[in-house]
């Protein structure tokens, strides 16, 4: 009996074997998912050599335009580091740059809701979560961190590629020093075993760039890959101002007036806009928002409020927009007399000294503990 293999059924077998593994990577929608045994590189970003004209565009573009935010400091050093300490200056941070990344290397987090495990790895400058799915194991990289750390930071994928995403069913919450699972997660408790399901909540094309715009100053189109070198990460300073290049350029010349901000914050509405579209306000929550939720969107809250609607104020009427939020009492309660002390209206019966925050606007629980004050101002 010749023991060898025939070398036409020899070519079938590897062929059936490659058409399972990419029916595999089908169903999981990456074609970079890695089994634990893989040891094939893991996906490079682009180089200036191996760019698309395309991205050779998009970066000329942001060469022309942005300045950077350290551009700033020579000329308006207070706002740079006020906003080196607020929120917006850490809203995306790539994940294997991240101290959470230091935290979870090496440990596992045991989802609270599925019979699941998640494992954690950082392996040559690059961050990966890896369980066990429809009896096999599969690894995947974590891109992004989104999130200031405030309250939470929540981990999502994107493939440069087919620029899929998505959101991992993890997250650190600052208040618990610890995972949990992603807000809105509960949702996809079941899944089907074999899809990207397992790892969390899959993300379209449009969808995943939609959800990581707001935590970055400059987010490239649908046509250039979501390669990391393609995003300009944080809300940094042109992010509300506009593109700064030109700016900075004449500025050095003496001439800055010459190149005027591409967003002013005169009008009020205006203003509220440009914040609303990040906060969030009645034009763009989710349809399904529950009414605790609400208190999340404060540009939502303050523009159904009298005291928006029968004066000029704004976010920073109350709030510094470059530094973090203030926990000062004191400070806003001051904001509040600005306007309500004049000697036609009753001082409150309730509290007298002026407790204005926690009576007009209370703290309302959104998820794991984490609350948001509810900026629709209005007795209770």
């Amino acid at each position: 009996m010749n023991d060898r293999i025939d070398p036409p059924f020899f070519k079938k077998l590897i062929l059936a074997i490659l058409m399972i593994a990419v029916s595999v990577a089908g169903l999981l929608g990456w074609s970079y998912f890695q089994r634990s045994s893989d040891k094939e590189d893991s996906p490079r970003e682009s180089t200036p050599m191996t760019m698309s004209p395309a991205e050779r565009r998009w970066q000329a573009f942001l060469s022309e335009n942005f300045a950077g935010d350290r551009a700033c400091v020579e000329c308006h050093s207070e706002q740079f580091d006020a906003q080196q300490r607020s929120g917006h200056s850490r809203t995306a941070t790539p994940m294997a740059e991240s101290s959470l990344a230091q935290i979870l290397n090496g440990k596992s987090y045991d989802d609270p809701r599925r019979d699941q495990s998640f494992s954690f790895s950082r392996e040559q400058d690059q961050f990966f979560v890896s369980t066990i799915d429809a009896g096999r194991e599969v690894k995947f990289p974590v891109t992004w961190l989104l999130g200031s750390g405030t309250h939470a930071r929540t981990p999502v994928s994107i493939d440069p590629g087919s620029g899929l995403g998505v959101e991992f069913r993890w997250t650190w919450f600052a208040n618990l020093e610890a995972l949990g699972v992603t807000p809105d997660h509960e949702r996809f408790d079941d899944y089907q075993p074999g899809t990207l399901d397992c790892f969390g909540r899959p993300l379209g094309k449009t969808q995943v760039r939609a959800c990581v715009t707001c935590h970055m100053t400059a987010v490239p189109p649908e046509e250039i890959p979501a390669s990391r070198e393609h995003f300009l990460a944080n809300v940094g300073c042109e992010r509300c101002h506009g593109p700064r290049k030109k700016h900075v350029e004449l500025a050095h010349q003496g001439r800055a007036e010459e190149s005027p901000p591409l967003f002013t914050y005169d009008d009020p509405e205006e203003y509220m806009d440009r914040c609303a579209q990040c906060h969030r306000d009645e034009t763009n929550i989710p349809s399904d928002t529950a009414p605790h939720e609400l208190a999340r969107f404060q540009p939502y809250g303050l523009k159904r409020s009298r005291c928006f609607q029968e004066s000029s104020m704004t976010c920073s009427t109350c709030h510094d927009p470059h530094d973090r939020v203030s926990t000062d009492r004191a400070q806003y309660r001051r904001i509040c007399l600005s306007c309500h002390s004049s000697s036609e209206q009753t001082a409150c019966p309730i509290e007298p000294a002026g407790k204005c925050i926690e009576c007009h606007m209370p703290a309302v629980e959104w998820s794991s503990g984490i609350e948001f004050h509810d900026h629709e101002i209005r007795v209770p």
